[in-house]
C-alpha cells in the first residue's frame, strides 16, 4: 500500500519534567496498514465530533477554546481531540472535508531564563524536526527543509517548513515555537498544499488569538471553629 497524506500524522511530543528535560517521538505508526487504520479512525471521530459542534454552533462562526489558563478561537466545523497530559496541553484539529492537521502543544512547566528556552529548543524543537525530517526521509517523500517565521499571539516564533511530497501530492509539514507568557508553545501545520490553502483562516485564527495566563486557584474552604 502506497503512502498517502490521509495514511500519514504527524507524531506527538512528549515531554518529562526531570531537570527540564525534553524527549521528541517520531510519527510512523509501523506498517502503512495500522497507520491508515489510525487515522481512519481519527476522522471517523472527528466526523462525529464536527456533526455535534455544528449543532451546537448553528448561530456562531467561532468556538472558543479556555482550559487551564490557555485560550484560543478557532472555527466552527472544526473539531479536536484533547490528548493533554500533567506535562503539557495538546489538541489536535482537523475537519473530515479537509486533510490537513493542526496541533496545539504548549508546555506546563515555565520558562524563565533564555538558557532554559535554549535547551528547550535544543533538546524538544530540534529533535522534533530531525525525526519528523528521517521519518519522511524513510517513506520516499522527498523532504525539504528551509526556515521560516510567523507570529504566535503578536510574539515571532522561528520555524521550519519541510517541503515533501506523498504519492506525487506535493505538501508541507510546518513547525514553529516561540515563548508565550513563560511557557513553550510549538505549534503544527501539515498536509497537502491545496488543503494547507482551505485550511489556512483556521490556521491564523488560532495561532493569532492563543492566550496563556495562569489558572486562578479554587479558593481553599475556611474552617469554622466547632462550637
Amino acid at each position: 500500500m502506497k503512502l498517502t497524506w490521509r495514511s500519514w500524522r504527524l507524531g506527538g511530543l512528549l515531554y518529562n519534567d526531570d531537570k527540564l528535560s525534553f524527549v521528541a517521538l517520531g510519527n510512523f505508526f509501523g506498517e502503512p496498514m495500522k497507520s491508515s487504520r489510525n487515522f481512519l479512525q481519527l476522522i471517523a471521530f472527528l466526523l462525529l465530533c464536527g456533526l455535534s459542534a455544528s449543532a451546537q454552533t448553528a448561530a456562531s462562526d467561532a468556538k472558543e477554546f479556555n482550559k487551564d489558563g490557555l485560550s484560543f478561537n478557532y472555527p466552527a466545523g472544526w473539531s479536536f481531540n484533547d490528548t493533554s497530559d500533567a506535562d503539557k496541553q495538546q489538541l489536535t484539529f482537523g475537519r473530515a472535508d479537509v486533510d490537513a492537521q493542526i496541533t496545539v502543544f504548549v508546555f506546563r512547566t515555565p520558562i524563565k531564563t533564555p538558557e532554559q528556552m535554549a535547551e528547550a529548543k535544543r533538546i524538544l524543537v530540534d529533535k522534533y524536526v530531525s525525526a519528523q525530517t528521517a521519518s519522511f526521509e524513510q517513506a520516499g517523500a522527498k523532504p525539504q527543509s528551509s526556515p521560516e517565521t510567523t507570529d504566535i499571539s503578536n510574539i515571532k516564533a522561528d520555524g521550519v517548513i519541510i517541503r515533501l511530497s506523498f504519492d506525487g501530492v506535493p505538501g508541507a509539514a510546518k513547525i514553529y515555537w516561540a515563548l508565550v507568557a513563560e511557557r513553550l508553545v510549538v505549534l503544527t501545520f501539515f498536509g497537502p498544499d491545496r488543503a494547507l490553502t482551505k485550511a489556512t483562516p483556521a490556521w491564523d485564527t488560532i495561532r493569532n488569538t492563543i492566550k496563556i495566563v495562569e489558572p486562578t486557584p479554587e479558593p481553599k474552604p475556611s474552617l469554622k471553629p466547632t462550637q
